[in-house]
């Protein structure tokens, strides 16, 4: 999920003066854009998981729910905390080109 997140926030950069109005429009393009791949995509290896359940073995079964319950948190942190990193990442590190110490390795 972070990777589609952050690829549909690379392609934002590209996608011109609508998209990057502001922080707030940018975000919203990258949500809308990257918001339903990794719902269906999270929803789908979510329910393949939870198929274990019909399994008669008992740590099969447990483990089945375990990993659907892990894709779950995983959909939803992406979709709250990690947004928040991309913020700011793109207030203190994404200006200029420049490190935050005013070019470290130039």
């Amino acid at each position: 999920d972070i990777f589609v997140f952050m690829d549909a926030y690379r392609q934002s950069a590209h996608k011109g003066k609508g998209v990057l109005k502001s922080l707030e429009s940018r975000m919203s393009w990258v949500y809308r854009r990257s918001g339903s791949a990794m719902a269906i995509t999270s929803a789908t290896t979510c329910s393949a998981f939870l198929c274990t359940v019909a399994s008669p073995i008992a740590s099969t079964q447990s483990f089945g729910i375990f990993a659907a319950l892990v894709i779950l948190w995983d959909y939803i942190l992406v979709m709250t905390l990690f947004c928040t990193s991309v913020v700011i990442y793109h207030n203190r590190f994404e200006r200029d080109g420049t490190c935050c110490c005013g070019g470290c390795f130039s």
